[in-house]
């Protein structure tokens, strides 16, 4: 049960920060390049919503990033404990 709760955070946290990496890209792209993405995207990315855009999704990218890089080793901390704790627990059987 706990191996579905893991996996599926893996999976949460992957997929959102490709999706927000994406956004994060194309709102720098609508920022710098203003003049070829408008009319790419019809007039619905204009400059000034893609620098809103931009800078809104600053904090979540970093935050979704540290979980990213996090998930490894908190899966090694937890594995470990997790062993070390079910073998103490054979040790001290009669």
């Amino acid at each position: 049960m706990v191996q579905n709760w893991q996996k599926l955070l893996k999976a949460a946290v992957h997929w959102s920060l490709l999706v927000i990496t994406l956004l994060y890209l194309v709102g720098g792209l609508g920022i710098t390049q203003y003049r070829i993405v408008e009319p790419l995207t019809l007039g619905l990315l204009t400059k000034s919503l893609a620098f809103g855009l931009h800078d809104d999704l600053l904090i979540p990218f970093v935050a979704v990033l540290c979980l990213h890089i996090f998930i490894g080793p908190a899966e090694w901390v937890y594995s470990h404990l997790k062993r070390n704790s079910g073998h103490r627990h054979t040790e001290n059987k009669p």
